[in-house]
């Protein structure tokens, strides 16, 4: 059996096990994507959305 399985809602290590993943996944970050990145794709759906209307 995978070491996951053995480990249930019922394990006493459990709650703790959980906050550290979380806090693991959080301090990755929520930004996946850079900022100018966004930014570059604002605009060109933008300009598409322009380009659409006027044709």
């Amino acid at each position: 059996m995978e070491a996951g399985c053995l480990m249930g809602c019922c394990s006493p290590n459990y709650r703790k096990t959980v906050n550290e993943e979380e806090e693991r996944i959080n301090e990755k970050g929520s930004d996946t994507l850079p900022f100018s990145l966004k930014i570059l794709l604002i605009a060109a759906a933008a300009v598409s959305l322009i380009v659409i209307i006027l044709i």
